[in-house]
This record gives C-alpha cells, structure tokens and sequence, in this order.
C-alpha cells in the first residue's frame, strides 16, 4: 500500500474535483516521476476528495488553543458506552499517526476503567 496524495488547500479543490479514476491517474502520474515503476506496478486504488463527502466538511481537526482548551477534555472522555478515538482526538491532528496513538490511550483508558471497576 502506498498513499499516493495527501493534500489541503487549494490543490485539495482542484483534485477532488476530478472524478475518482482521474484522481487516481494524476497520482500514478506524478508518483512516476519519482518511482518509474509506479505506474507499472499499480494494481487498484481509492480516491477520497474529504469536501466532497457529506456531513464531513474536511478530514481532519482544526484545533486552535483556545477550542483544545475548552472542549479536548471532554472529546476524549469515556461517556457511557461510547469511546471516541481518531485523529480528532489526538495532539497530532491530519495523520494516521495521530489516530494510532489516539486509538492506544482509548484503549489504555477503556482497559482502566474496567479493571479498576
């Protein structure tokens, strides 16, 4: 598996107003330029244009210090039954690594609480 694009702004706009198939060819184009082979090698993929998704309005959190400051405690906060995880939930917001580390501290927590009753 290789992520093939990863962007925001302006250029977010003009791919994800590409069709799928043509977003895709645009990835396997430019991914050429540094890995000849890319395209040869290519056997299927998947294009997500994130403002063209509904409900959704983005892919990921824009924390500014004043809303962390406010709200972060309780996102992260176990309530009832639900668990929240993800890159939202994180200190390192629009990457996978973030939604990782995010996932452990859910389950570290979630673990906690059972244990200790």
């Amino acid at each position: 598996m290789l992520l093939g694009a990863y962007m925001w702004g302006p250029a977010s706009y003009e791919m994800g107003a590409l069709s799928p198939a043509e977003r895709i060819a645009v990835a396997l184009s430019q991914g050429s330029q540094i890995h000849p082979q890319y395209a040869r090698e290519y056997q299927n993929g998947f294009a997500m244009s994130w403002s063209r998704s509904p409900f959704t309005n983005g892919c990921f959190a824009a924390w500014t210090d004043a809303l962390r400051d406010a709200h972060y405690a309780d996102l992260c906060q176990i309530d009832g039954r639900i668990v929240l995880a993800g890159e939202h939930a994180s200190h390192i917001p629009a990457w996978q690594e973030g939604a990782v580390l995010s996932s452990l501290d859910a389950i570290t927590r979630l673990h906690r609480r059972i244990a200790n009753g």
